[in-house]
């Protein structure tokens, strides 16, 4: 199964879809507030293209979300580096400030991993050890525990527990 079946995501307060469904202002917008100033358009929307890639080559599923009743962008969730014979990939999000990042984040997380946890047979997340505190809570429902892992120290490695 390919990566690029996977959209739109819809769950109870948000949809996700490829970033290329999003306004390029809005996606410039985050990541300035992010990056600071130092980022362009230029550069957005090469991120955008090159997302949009990694996406087409069945490595990475992208996704912009946003709120569903007032259709407003509010971030980016994105599974990198998949791995469909070894069950693995790396989960990352970015929102636009202001809004409840957790909720948000535990309602699309819960969602999206239930739903490849299902059809791929996920058992094992990385996440950057920056964003570990955000992401742990959501993982721990989703019966994920962090193990040893010692290969690349910028990342967290996170198993599928069955109990």
């Amino acid at each position: 199964m390919s990566l690029r079946n996977y959209r739109p995501v819809m769950t109870s307060n948000y949809t996700l879809d490829w970033l290329n469904a999003f306004k390029l202002k809005d996606i410039h917008a985050m990541r300035v507030s992010k990056l600071g100033n130092k980022v362009t358009m230029l550069q957005t929307a090469s991120y955008v293209n090159q997302s949009m890639s990694e996406v087409m080559h069945g490595n990475a599923a992208i996704w912009g979300v946003k709120e569903n009743k007032t259709g407003y962008f509010v971030g980016i969730l994105a599974l990198q580096n998949v791995d469909l014979q070894g069950r693995s990939a790396r989960i990352s999000a970015s929102f636009v400030d202001g809004n409840e990042q957790k909720n948000i984040l535990r309602e699309i997380v819960v969602h999206v991993i239930k739903m490849l946890r299902t059809d791929l047979k996920l058992n094992s997340l990385f996440v950057a050890e920056n964003a570990v505190a955000d992401f742990m809570p959501v993982l721990a429902e989703l019966n994920f525990e962090r193990v040893e892992y010692s290969e690349e120290p910028a990342l967290a490695k996170f198993m599928l527990f069955v109990r």
